[in-house]
């Protein structure tokens, strides 16, 4: 028996719909159970391909952070971007100070097709667009923008376009171009929020290992000034010695002929001193001249040879325990800096006495240098590098330096650098 609808309150209702007798007063549900079956478990491939997806996007980023080395680092993050949205063809540009493209790293295409292709995009047409918008683009046919500036020969098709830009904070560091999904497939709205997301990741990346490279240049800066400095203070001076010994050998030939082969084996043995030097001074180690004693034996060595070299007048005077258990890069710089004075007394001053003086007093050791040479006024300016090495040296030591010196009065430098406790 079948009832038609009837009207409830001016409303019609279909609670009494009975189709047959004996079944329910419901619509029939045929199928309901099998649908949410089937949408329950598309939605459960749809959460693991998601989430494999930002499983890829973290690895990406580990990895494009694992290096310093800023050239690994640009084709790793143009490589991972390609791998994290399926793009056949990718590019990394970098931005000089202009915004001009100065770098511009790719990914899909062979050494013969990027030599084929010839020099780097000027950034003209949607790439430069995407430079100025700075926000990500996203394009079923690229070469249908109203921006597009067309390719040049020799360069493959490219038609399905995805870009986003790469910044830190402010800075813009550059852009990510992708071109040819798999597939002939369009790039879509979760291929560009990945991205997004990826590209944050590389500004990081890419930021911190351009960082380190300033670091390594900076590091490189202060080992050239250091080697500069070591030669300027040791190795020049030895090389200016060993000049006056063997033009005193000419002298002598004529006069003493007999003692020319000892004076010149003097002089052999000063430049085989003088190349150890250069080989230490390079490599960061001690001086020849402290292998086999301390600072006070060193600089009494130098005014030793002064005299022998001169007939100047020297005096060397150590204060008991001055020189104990200097480490290596504190008697290495004194040394230096007391080789500076001497020669400088030597060449310049015209010295006929020459003196040094160490002492060691609360936690600071004293090194006096001094000459009654011809003197000269500190407060003019001076040409040389030898006083700019000499203070400079002092500062990376911690220490201070006092230089007394006038006209016609002869010359003071008075050095002060702290010890560290039980040395």
């Amino acid at each position: 028996m079948q009832r038609r609808p009837s009207d409830v309150n001016g409303k019609k209702s279909y609670t009494a719909l009975v189709t047959q007798e004996g079944q329910s007063e419901h619509p029939p549900e045929d199928g309901r159970p099998e649908r949410r079956a089937r949408e329950l478990l598309n939605l459960r491939a749809e959460n693991e391909r998601l989430r494999t997806r930002l499983i890829l996007l973290s690895r990406l980023g580990q990895q494009i952070a694992s290096s310093l080395d800023l050239t690994t680092v640009f084709q790793q993050v143009v490589d991972s971007a390609c791998e994290l949205t399926s793009a056949r063809y990718g590019a990394l540009g970098i931005f000089d100070r202009h915004g001009q493209i100065e770098q511009f790293i790719t990914h899909g295409l062979t050494d013969e097709e990027q030599d084929r292709i010839g020099r780097l995009p000027e950034g003209l047409g949607v790439l430069g667009w995407l430079r100025d918008l700075q926000e990500p683009l996203r394009l079923g046919d690229l070469t249908k923008h109203p921006r597009s500036a067309g390719f040049p020969s020799n360069h493959p098709a490219m038609k399905t376009f995805l870009g986003a830009p790469i910044r830190h904070g402010a800075v813009s560091l550059g852009n990510l171009y992708l071109t040819e999904k798999a597939e002939e497939q369009d790039f879509t709205p979760e291929d560009e929020n990945l991205l997004v997301l990826f590209a944050a990741q590389a500004a990081m990346a890419i930021r911190n290992a351009q960082l380190h490279r300033q670091v390594q240049d900076l590091a490189i800066l202060e080992e050239r000034d250091r080697i500069g400095m070591d030669l300027h203070d040791g190795v020049i001076q030895s090389l200016y010695a060993t000049g006056l010994k063997l033009e005193s050998v000419l002298d002598d030939m004529a006069k003493n002929p007999q003692e020319v082969a000892s004076e010149v084996g003097r002089a052999i043995d000063q430049l085989n001193q003088v190349i150890g030097d250069i080989r230490s001074y390079i490599f960061h180690l001690r001086p020849t001249a402290l292998s086999e004693t301390d600072l006070a034996g060193a600089v009494g060595g130098l005014l030793r040879e002064l005299k022998v070299n001169t007939l100047i007048d020297v005096e060397m005077l150590e204060a008991p325990g001055a020189c104990r258990g200097l480490d290596q890069e504190l008697a290495g710089g004194l040394f230096l800096v007391a080789k500076e004075a001497i020669a400088n007394a030597q060449k310049h001053a015209k010295a006929k006495r020459v003196s040094a003086s160490l002492e060691r007093y609360n936690g600071t050791l004293k090194m006096i240098i001094a000459d009654d040479g011809s003197g000269f006024d500190p407060a003019l300016p001076s040409s040389g590098l030898g006083l700019h090495n000499v203070r400079e040296r002092i500062e990376r030591l911690g220490g201070t330096l006092s230089l007394e010196s006038s006209p016609r009065d002869g010359t003071r430098i008075v050095v002060e650098v702290p010890v560290a406790a039980g040395n």
